[in-house]
């Protein structure tokens, strides 16, 4: 379905934005229960796991806000949800090996993201607009992808 120029953004955004969600929980919560189904964890590495994952992570919000077609939006969030959900559970594998400490900065920066996020794209949205504040996660998954193999050498 492609959004006629007249329609009201802002219900676009609201109605996307909300079922986008449930598309990236369903997305996610199907490979967290179900990881053995991707396969690539073993044959590629948990790098280039989390590498893949944060891609998917960065393409899929610049799908979802780039997008004025709803179906190509949901898309974008699907693609959210599969890169979250193989490359947080496999950031964690591979900072378990490096111990407790690793895996404690890991979970920190998580949850700080976690609580900062909204706080930040909502400053950002309140400088410039929502659709430039929501390039934020893109800018961070994009950075996670680019850094992973340097931060997490053995």
């Amino acid at each position: 379905m492609i959004v006629p120029i007249d329609a009201d953004a802002g219900l676009i955004f609201l109605v996307s934005s909300a079922v986008g969600y449930a598309v990236h929980r369903h997305t996610k919560s199907r490979l967290d229960h179900h990881p053995a189904d991707l396969g690539v964890a073993f044959t590629a590495g948990s790098i280039t796991l989390v590498r893949i994952g944060a891609s998917l992570g960065a393409v899929g919000p610049t799908i979802r806000v780039a997008s004025n077609s709803i179906p190509i939006a949901m898309a974008g969030w699907a693609a959210v949800g599969l890169g979250l959900s193989t490359a947080v559970p496999s950031l964690m594998s591979v900072a378990g090996c490096g111990g407790t400490r690793a895996v404690g900065m890991v979970a920190a920066t998580g949850y700080l993201g976690l609580l900062a996020g909204p706080a930040l794209i909502g400053a950002l949205a309140s400088w410039t607009s929502l659709p430039t504040a929501l390039y934020l996660p893109v800018l961070m998954a994009a950075v996670m992808a680019a850094t992973t193999r340097r931060a997490l050498r053995p």
